[in-house]
């Protein structure tokens, strides 16, 4: 992974100082803040989100503690290979590889890992998941956030962050990738409810965000030099579009099996699993395509 290497003109100069349009990413990192919040209200707090949700979780949870297969695996080396790779790039720029822009970014991306995984364990220690009489096993306690797709999302905007423009796109795919494997594959592996993917996702967004919140914006001949694939919009549509409709695709499947009692002993919706996995993998999808659409405004 490359240092982000920032060679500027005497126009690059006056413009590299002119502020990112922070509002409106401190407001989208504030949000996806909330929202994990709201995810634990309506997921774990309430009584009817968790019968809900046991209706994805119910079609895996046999899958829990069987022997480890390829999946489990991957699952268990990936998300913290990325994140200590993204790290180690991210120490390397600090050491003094790059300029003095690429290690302030370098810096930035140091905080937005620690800073993600900190807050994933903080809440997954503090939030209290309550044992309920409404039919739902209760076990384990609380499990919100997912800490392997936090690791997932906060290397990929790492990656993102350290990363030349022309790299972002790739990088953002690549992330978005691995994300949707982790989510995927703990939910069928029953290490964690969908809800608990969910509310990782948000918890990396909102870290990611309010980073590029604090980054320096393109403007006058940096924006136009800029070239097509870097100041392209389609790679960050394409990855919004796929979270968005995959999210609401497992919405309206998690919809119909609403009909299926939610108990241990009734057998588990045959549209559950797919459900599961869409809401599982695609919120991350959603995110980093929203952080590679706010990178496009930054140097």
């Amino acid at each position: 992974m490359a240092c982000h290497n920032d060679r500027m003109s005497p126009d690059d100069r006056r413009t590299a100082s002119t502020p990112a349009p922070r509002t409106r990413w401190w407001a989208a990192a504030g949000l996806a803040a909330a929202g994990v919040a709201l995810v634990h209200l309506l997921a774990v707090v309430s009584g009817t989100g968790q019968r809900v949700e046991y209706q994805l979780f119910h079609a895996v949870e046999d899958s829990f503690g069987q022997q480890p297969g390829l999946r489990e695996r991957i699952l268990s080396v990936a998300p913290p290979a990325a994140a200590l790779t993204a790290a180690a790039a991210a120490v390397a720029c600090l050491a003094g590889l790059g300029t003095p822009a690429g290690r302030r970014r370098a810096l930035t991306a140091l905080t937005v890992l620690a800073g993600a995984n900190l807050t994933t364990q903080v809440l997954k220690a503090m939030l209290p998941r309550p044992d309920l009489a409404n039919g739902v096993p209760w076990t384990a306690g609380n499990s919100l956030p997912s800490g392997h797709m936090t690791l997932a999302v906060s290397a990929a905007a790492a990656a993102l962050l350290l990363a030349p423009a022309r790299l972002r796109p790739a990088l953002a795919v690549l992330g978005a990738a691995l994300a949707a494997f982790t989510g995927a594959a703990a939910y069928l592996a029953a290490w964690h409810r969908p809800s608990d993917m969910v509310a990782a996702a948000l918890v990396g967004a909102a870290w990611g965000l309010a980073a590029t919140a604090t980054l320096p914006a393109r403007a006058g001949r940096t924006e136009r030099a800029v070239s097509a694939t870097q100041a392209s919009p389609v790679p960050a549509a394409l990855l919004g579009g796929f979270g968005l409709l995959g999210t609401t695709t497992g919405l309206v499947l998690l919809a119909l099996t609403l009909g299926a009692p939610a108990t241990t002993a009734a057998d588990p919706h045959p549209l559950a699993v797919t459900a599961g996995v869409l809401l599982s993998a695609a919120p991350a999808v959603g995110g980093l395509g929203l952080l590679l659409a706010a990178l496009r405004r930054t140097r």
